[in-house]
């Protein structure tokens, strides 16, 4: 929840009559100060007024009880809220939290409305007003902007023997460790980002992340690369995009399970309460808004479930975002139980691939899970015979509420519409209408199944027992040829894992050989006094820094060397200075970091200037830099002390004798 400040202006509308859609829609359209009094309100209002209206006031958000009141369908929703002010935002004062509640519910809790009766549209276009300034509900119009990082190999490698298998598998480390690194880069950035990849023997074929931020910000990161081996390609995704939330006239209450398989492609499939197919589907490269937007055309997913028992991390955060619980099995589920999973699926659907199978095995492994505590409660409102909405039973009971509190909040609900005497008089006539002898017949036959079915579950036990026999005696009849198979098998699985291992030693040693032997180049230089030690960093924040001296050999050093210019924090300059710091290298001795320092007496030179040399985690700068900076730190001192006044005078002086001595020459 985020409140307006009491100055902010927020306005408030709520249809009076008309479809959405047509020109003859109607509404009502309150504006208020958040602090303060009401400017405005309107009744009977067009489209066309309102948004008048909203330039005319510029409110900072635009409070409404279904943001479809605005347009029936998406294309004309995203029209008429491009119409709008740019700055001002749509709040559905109704979806709180991911749950979506009546308009006098969140105002009772907002503690602004305390009779629960009927509103009006001007007076529930207040309301919605008033909710807006103080936070309560869920921004749905934002622009998101994205950029895709793809790792892939450059070359396709042809058919050689074990030289070209060497290569690649060479090619694929070269890519898996190109990801890592860019995985780890994004993390120690903060930015949030999807991560698929195809993994292959030896390392990876290929990977992409899509990171929810422009590609400024993650080419501050991430560069790209291009070599005979594998690329790195960065590029912007840009489009406007609205966050669909329905109400019950598109989705009637209704709770769906969701199935993912993530990757590369992945796989979504959605089950309402009764283990029915709503949507399967695969899809390439797509992102969480995108699965999201699909999930919210079908209902409220209540569970988020995948086919192994260790989750992955784009998965938790859909879950997060979809506000939904986990489900994992109790271990990742094979392939033949995936199959025979989806086909005892009563609803007989298309399966197209085997991200579509997964995706569609593990929703219905979540969906059997929760099939009897289902059922009972279905059970429970049969048997009460009330009027009473199943969905939102079902909702706050997987949501934790026990079978009697859910029950005890649903007639509560019933009862928040009628009057005392409609009440009693319902009560009276569901008392009178009780008849048990229909329940005594059912439990009759009940008992009578129950007998059939112990009977069939015996001679079930009696055909296991006989099969198990059958089955033990030919296992020992064929034992010794299946153990002499399987001792080949693992012996081949062997060799090519220690060939494998073998490679990936070579390629440590070759990298290790590289490091060593620029190094021994680089010792005697040391040596010397013409290299020493210097820090470096990405951006000049304070986390950076304290993050250097902790990892540093040395509690102290003279040169720092930041890779953007552009960005820092100014508490930065105080450590940086506290630390001792002599110089500070940058790319840019022109940027806002670079005039910083100068403020500060710290000379900014330019690292281009500079031999620079890099080992794993150790900076090497040549020793010169130091000269360089006293000379600049005794500039810039000399450009702070005020000018000596008694000299100028003098030479002033000494400057009209000697042009008065010319003069009478």
């Amino acid at each position: 929840m985020n409140p307006l400040s009491p100055d902010d202006v927020c306005m408030g509308i709520d249809i009076e009559s008309g479809s959405p859609e047509g020109r003859d829609a109607r509404y009502s359209l309150v504006v208020v100060k958040c602090g303060g009094p009401l400017l405005y309100k309107a009744e009977a209002a067009s489209i066309a007024r309102l948004v008048r209206v909203s330039w005319e006031y510029r409110p900072r958000r635009l409070g409404v009880d279904n943001v479809f009141e605005l347009g029936g369908s998406e294309r004309r929703l995203l029209k008429i809220l491009s119409l709008l002010p740019p700055d001002m935002e749509v709040f559905q004062v109704t979806l709180v939290d991911g749950l979506f509640l009546d308009i006098r519910e969140v105002a009772r809790r907002a503690g602004i409305l305390e009779d629960m009766s009927k509103t009006g549209p001007l007076k529930t276009a207040h309301i919605a007003a008033i909710l807006a300034c103080m936070g309560y509900g869920t921004s749905v119009r934002s622009v998101e902007e994205k950029t895709v990082i793809q790792v892939s190999r450059l070359r396709s490698p042809s058919s050689g023997g074990w030289s070209q298998q060497r290569y690649q598998r060479r090619v694929r480390a070269l890519v898996q460790n190109a990801a890592t690194a860019i995985k780890e880069a994004l993390d120690r950035a903060g930015l949030d980002y999807d991560y698929y990849y195809r993994e292959s023997r030896g390392g990876l074929e290929s990977a992409i992340f899509t990171v929810y931020a422009p590609r400024g910000v993650v080419e501050e990161v991430v560069r790209e690369v291009r070599n005979p081996d594998y690329i790195v390609k960065i590029r912007p995704v840009y489009r406007s995009k609205l966050l669909i939330v329905r109400d019950s006239r598109d989705t009637p209450g209704k709770l769906v399970i969701v199935g993912i398989d993530p990757g590369v492609t992945t796989g979504v499939a959605i089950l309402d309460l009764e283990g029915r197919v709503l949507h399967l589907e695969s899809l390439k490269a797509v992102d969480r808004g995108s699965i999201v937007e699909i999930i919210s055309r079908y209902g409220k997913p209540i569970i988020v479930a995948v086919d192994v028992s260790d989750i992955p991390e784009s998965v938790k955060k859909l879950a997060s975002q979809l506000g939904a619980t986990l489900y994992t099995p109790p271990h990742d589920l094979s392939v033949a139980e995936k199959m025979g999973l989806v086909e005892r699926i009563p609803s007989r659907v298309e399966v197209r691939d085997s991200h579509e199978r997964d995706a569609l095995a593990a929703a219905y492994k979540a969906y059997l899970s929760l099939r009897e505590k289902l059922e009972a409660i279905e059970a429970k409102l049969r048997d009460m015979g009330a009027d009473i909405d199943g969905d939102e039973v079902k909702r706050w009971v997987l949501e934790g509420f026990t079978l009697a509190e859910a029950l005890e909040r649903a007639v509560e609900r019933i009862l928040e519409d009628l009057g005392e005497g409609e009440k009693r008089v319902t009560v009276e006539r569901r008392a009178q209408t009780i008849d048990i002898s229909g329940y005594l017949t059912e439990i009759e036959i009940l008992k009578a199944q129950k007998e059939a079915l112990e009977a069939k579950v015996k001679s079930l036990e009696d055909s296991l027992k006989d099969y198990e026999r059958k089955l033990r005696e030919a296992y020992l009849s064929v034992k010794a040829e299946v153990m002499r198979d399987v001792e080949v098998d693992k012996l081949k699985s062997r060799i090519s894992t220690l060939e494998r291992e073998l490679e990936e030693l070579r390629e440590e040693k070759r990298v290790l050989e590289d490091r060593l032997s620029k190094l021994a180049k680089l010792v005697p230089r040391i040596a010397g006094g013409e290299l020493i030690l210097a820090w470096k960093i990405p951006i000049l924040t304070v986390k950076n820094l304290k993050k250097t001296e902790g990892a540093s050999p040395l509690s102290k050093c003279d040169v720092l060397i930041v890779d953007n210019p552009n960005a820092f924090e100014s508490e930065a300059l105080h450590l940086l200075k506290s630390l001792g710091v002599k110089v500070v290298l940058l790319g840019d001795t022109e940027s806002p970091l670079a005039n910083a320092l100068r403020n500060m007496l710290i000379p900014a030179l330019n690292v281009k200037e500079y031999q620079v040399e890099e080992i794993q985690d150790i900076t090497l700068v040549e020793s010169r830099v130091l000269k360089d900076a006293e000379r600049e730190r005794e500039r810039l001192e000399s450009l702070r002390k005020p000018p000596d006044i008694e000299k100028l005078i003098e030479e002033y002086r000494r400057e009209r004798r000697e042009a008065l001595k010319r003069i009478k020459i």
